[in-house]
């Protein structure tokens, strides 16, 4: 059977490069105060430094329409994407017009054409390439996705592009007194990432992909469509609703494959902020 690998890797930032701290006392301790214990929880994000489209420290956006924020995502989505696909596609040595599936992943974001066409026709990828976008499943998009493309690559030899983009400093909610906000905006910031994958290929292979969906834990984290912009909502339980499960699917993903853990020489993990050591969670769901 013909693999799928990665073969080119892309990634653009905004060039607004965010002071944590500052961004704290020029902006959010006014626009937190009324939570007691704000500070506490955005000092223990871990969070040093953060690329963003927006600098709230000198763009106060909280009372912008969703309509606002959307005009500003294709504005500053389009250009980032660009150059993280062309990243990609230089590192892959594969010609814009040699791509046949772009796969697009953004949960912050929308329009109609939206920047999955917009980006194929500034790029010079033919009209006969396939475009898909994944959209509103978070960071976890980014799963499903990658299967997708090592599906086209694997069953219908293409050349696939999947870009993932996120401008989560658009989405500065109105103030309020909810720690669960504190937390959303001390963690996430913006950025975009690509990849190209060809079947059989030189690169990092594409083995396979699994999925575990706890159906009754789904409100414990939301992402709500609002008036101004998206609105999240983030349970400290998260950490605990994934240790339930993290042990069976990693252990049934290897198993497929006649691996255990102990097989594994390196990992790439996910976190939801900063670990704090002592009890092997997100620093923010200790303070959360």
């Amino acid at each position: 059977m013909v693999a799928a690998a990665i073969t080119g890797f892309g990634s653009a930032f905004p060039n607004h490069l965010i002071d944590q701290q500052e961004a704290w006392e020029k902006f959010f301790a006014n626009h937190y105060a009324d939570v007691p214990v704000a500070e506490k929880v955005w000092n223990a994000a871990g969070v040093a430094t953060r690329h963003g489209v927006i600098d709230p420290t000198h763009e106060d956006i909280s009372l912008w329409s969703t309509e606002e924020r959307m005009q500003r995502f294709m504005q500053e989505a389009l250009p980032l994407g660009a150059s993280a696909i062309q990243d990609s596609l230089r590192q892959a040595g594969v010609a814009p017009a040699d791509v046949d599936l772009l796969t697009a992943v953004s949960c912050t974001g929308y329009a109609t054409p939206g920047i999955d066409i917009l980006l194929a026709r500034d790029l010079g990828m033919p009209s006969s390439t396939e475009r898909v976008h994944v959209g509103h499943m978070g960071c976890y998009a980014a799963i499903p996705a990658l299967g997708l493309v090592q599906d086209a690559a694997v069953a219908r030899g293409k050349v696939g592009v999947l870009l993932c983009l996120e401008l989560t400093s658009l989405h500065v909610q109105p103030a309020t007194d909810e720690i669960g906000q504190v937390v959303a905006h001390a963690l996430f910031a913006d950025a975009a990432a690509a990849i190209t994958v060809e079947p059989g290929a030189r690169g990092l292979e594409v083995v396979d992909v699994i999925a575990r969906t706890d159906a009754n834990e789904a409100d414990k984290m939301t992402w709500d469509v609002t008036d101004h912009g998206f609105r999240m909502e983030l349970s400290p339980q998260v950490p605990d609703v994934l240790g339930r499960h993290v042990h069976d699917v990693v252990s049934d993903l290897l198993s497929r494959h006649q691996l255990r853990t102990q097989d594994v020489r390196a990992w790439a993990v996910h976190p939801g902020g900063a670990e704090d050591s002592r009890r092997g969670r997100p620093a923010a769901r200790a303070n959360g």
